[in-house]
């Protein structure tokens, strides 16, 4: 989500053009990455059936 534009109704989501050296990430730290909040089903809006129905229509 750190990446991802915000297009109104939807996210694109840009491919991972990164490396594999991944010891700029687990061994030095990265700051900016760790300093957004994690995407998960607790801190998004969440969709009944009525929603998701009207969502797919």
């Amino acid at each position: 989500m750190l990446k991802a534009d915000d297009l109104g109704g939807y996210y694109r989501v840009p491919s991972d053009s990164r490396d594999l050296n991944y010891a700029q990430y687990f061994e030095e730290g990265d700051k900016v990455l760790t300093a957004e909040t994690d995407y998960t089903s607790e801190n998004t809006e969440r969709l009944d059936v009525p929603m998701m129905v009207d969502l797919l229509m």
